[in-house]
């Protein structure tokens, strides 16, 4: 029998700033009602978070030990617990990892975002469970790619599952759904088809002001009258390899044709920079967009807290998804009207400047990117104010 639990809500993230951008808000909210929060999250943003004030979880886990050149083409943390169908003892290792930290915790509520290892671990020790998630890796999600879909981890799944004597679920999807499932989006642009009751759409939850990365200030005025233009390539290297570093070298050649004041984030990660005119180019750790800086275009890898961002602000975006799922994530914010999205196999940089002054030029796109961000704020979701009572509730 697990201990009392303490007021105290636990957090497991995947990787990237994306899901620390939605969940620091959360964060805040629940501090404000008195509950603390413990965050998990690999890589270098956890030291950065930790600097911050921010408390970690301490998670003892073996290296998942995959081939190369199978890996280059996952996009999402299911292709590895399919591949471990085959080698339940290793991901069973992870999962104890993570029960480990949870029992010592003692958390009242664990709260995963995309992390099924975790969910996994809040399963198997049947602990209040809030999921953060996106349509593309929920049940009921509509497709028009099969390159969208995610592995057959379910044998795997259900295998760590039955170790634990635990019931089986019927699809890798339902592992997203928890006792409650908040999706930091809206329907339109993460569409469901016969979602739960316990499916809740909060709205965009953007803590970009929150990210400790000190970002610099906006520029005074856009330089000599020229627009404004903010690109953020997302992480140099992922699960899929370079691709940050390489849409950083497409998108700067392709910027050094067009005539504007471009401002480059690199996310406080240590990017290769070519070589590129000085002249109306800033590289900066982190850029928040807001009231004081609101820049005429987007340009970014198609994460998810990117589109959501440039839609709450009204701002057109040029895509270039990077992978599966923003590629995903690129087709919903272009069928919504509000950018254009370039397939990475086609990003050249000719391609990329084309559609960089396309979107410059289009005063449709532009009102339409306005109206989405009214409807947005018409609706007053309720963001991280909403998914902090939802968790208190539970």
């Amino acid at each position: 029998m697990r201990s009392t639990p303490k007021n105290q809500v636990f957090f497991f993230l995947s990787a990237g700033w994306g899901p620390v951008v939605r969940t620091l808000p959360i964060v805040s909210r629940l501090v404000d009602h008195g509950i603390a929060s413990s965050v998990a999250i690999g890589g270098r943003i956890g030291p950065e978070l930790r600097a911050a004030g921010f408390e970690l979880i301490e998670i003892s886990l073996p290296a998942f030990k995959v081939p190369a050149d199978q890996a280059s083409e996952w996009w999402s943390p299911y292709h590895f617990l399919a591949y471990h169908d085959l080698d339940i003892g290793s991901l069973l290792h992870h999962v104890d990892g993570y029960r480990k930290a949870i029992l010592a915790g003692r958390p009242a509520v664990v709260v995963t975002d995309i992390n099924p290892v975790a969910a996994l671990a809040a399963r198997s020790l049947q602990i209040p469970h809030i999921t953060i998630s996106q349509s593309i890796f929920l049940p009921g999600r509509t497709f028009d790619s099969s390159r969208w879909k995610i592995p057959s981890a379910l044998p795997a799944i259900n295998k760590v599952l039955a170790h634990y004597c635990v019931n089986p679920i019927e699809s890798a999807e339902h592992l997203e759904l928890g006792d409650i499932t908040l999706v930091p989006s809206f329907p339109e642009f993460d569409p469901l088809h016969n979602a739960p009751p316990s499916l809740h759409y909060v709205g965009p939850i953007l803590g970009n002001q929150l990210i400790p990365l000190h970002p610099s200030a906006a520029r005074a005025s856009t330089a000599n009258g020229l627009p404004e233009i903010f690109f953020y390539p997302g992480r140099p290297h992922d699960g899929v390899g370079p691709s940050g570093q390489a849409l950083m070298n497409v998108g700067l050649s392709a910027l050094s044709g067009v005539d504007a004041a471009v401002t480059i984030a690199t996310g406080g990660f240590d990017f290769d920079i070519p070589e590129y005119p000085p002249h109306h180019v800033e590289i900066v750790p982190w850029r928040v967009i807001s009231a004081k800086y609101r820049p005429d275009l987007i340009i970014h890898h198609g994460g998810h807290g990117a589109c959501l961002t440039a839609l709450s602000a009204g701002i057109p975006g040029v895509v270039v998804p990077t992978h599966a799922e923003r590629e995903y994530n690129a087709s919903n914010l272009a069928a919504l009207g509000c950018g254009e999205f370039v397939p990475i196999e086609q990003a050249d940089v000719p391609r990329v400047r084309r559609a960089i002054e396309s979107m410059l030029h289009n005063p449709s796109c532009a009102s339409k990117c306005r109206q989405w961000s009214e409807t947005i704020a018409t609706r007053k979701y309720g963001g991280a104010d909403l998914a902090a009572r939802i968790i208190l509730g539970i």
